[in-house]
């Protein structure tokens, strides 16, 4: 009998709840973004759902990261679009 045959491993529950979240929030801002189109598409107006999107976004994001945080974030949305080029 082996000396490590009666050791129990659990799952390591925080790895799974990181990619848990990870997925999730892939998921949301997948579905966020295909509203987004729907709503440029229904009204034409790219301009203005980017206006209203981004507005919710920065006021909202500032309030639960601050300033600096949020600034960080939409630095660095501009460089992975200068990037890439992605076209949502």
């Amino acid at each position: 009998m082996s000396i490590n045959s009666n050791i129990i491993y659990f799952p390591n529950k925080l790895k799974h709840s990181e990619e848990y979240k990870k997925k999730l929030y892939i998921l949301i801002r997948d579905d966020i973004e295909k509203v987004l189109n729907q709503y440029s598409q229904y009204y034409n107006d790219s301009w203005a759902v980017a206006l209203a999107a981004g507005r919710f976004s920065s006021m909202k994001l500032q309030q639960l990261e601050g300033s600096k945080k949020s600034l960080e974030f939409f630095e660095n949305c501009i460089k992975s679009q200068e990037i890439s080029k992605i076209n949502l």
